[in-house]
């Protein structure tokens, strides 16, 4: 399954969200081959903190690779948490950024769009930023140890993205997201897809468990 995000008529600009099972290696060559892709994607060894890299050779342990180079794509695996995608058409750099509540909660989409910035000499504006499938508020509730993770660092920032349910809370992690991008300077900010967990055709380790799938989530230039 191949939903494209709406940088779809950028013909220069491979991307996408891809659905299927990782290897036990993390190679996920095969896949994209049977999707079309024709470039090779670097991933990250993930680790839900907040290190955003410029993509090298190897799997580097991080939660963000960054590219500029033309025929690299970089990506992120998920199930249930978020695939951010940012881009700067201008510049032709971007990065492909994992973020669960502890990432987010910490500050890796800050530090993703500081990263690219410094990276490029643009600035925050200039980036787009696309945040794909993941658990929606609808299958999300939280204690409030989430709660206060978030509300440590950023104050009330992602109040809107917070419904109380009872003693606990439901978050939508990815509006959360949406604040915390356009407070770090991007204007553009899109969500695309589905809750993971009750959205149709995707894999979701808070429904399905150890047992569940990826999801590839993947930018970069031809």
């Amino acid at each position: 399954m191949l939903t494209h995000t709406p940088w779809e008529q950028v013909s220069a600009l491979r991307h996408g969200f891809l659905g299927a099972e990782e290897s036990a290696g993390g190679s996920w060559e095969e896949v994209v081959a049977r999707a079309g892709v024709p470039l090779p994607i670097l991933t990250p060894r993930q680790v839900h903190g907040t290190q955003v890299l410029r993509a090298a050779d190897g799997r580097p342990r991080a939660d963000g690779l960054s590219t500029g180079r033309a025929g690299s794509l970089v990506g992120v695996v998920t199930a249930d948490c978020m695939p951010v995608l940012l881009v700067d058409r201008q510049r032709h750099i971007a990065a492909a950024v994992h973020a669960g509540w502890r990432g987010a909660a910490a500050g890796v989409l800050e530090e993703a769009v500081a990263h690219l910035v410094a990276e490029s000499g643009g600035a925050a504006a200039d980036l787009e930023a696309v945040v794909g499938p993941a658990v929606g508020g609808c299958c999300y509730e939280v204690g409030p140890q989430v709660v206060e993770a978030f509300r440590a660092r950023t104050g009330a920032l992602t109040a809107e993205a917070w419904r109380a349910v009872g003693s606990r809370h439901a978050l939508d992690l990815r509006r959360a997201a949406s604040c915390l991008l356009r407070a770090a300077g991007v204007t553009s900010v899109a969500v695309l897809g589905p809750c993971t967990v009750c959205g149709p055709g995707y894999h979701s380790y808070r429904r399905d468990g150890a047992g569940a799938g990826r999801q590839l989530s993947f930018v970069g230039w031809a």
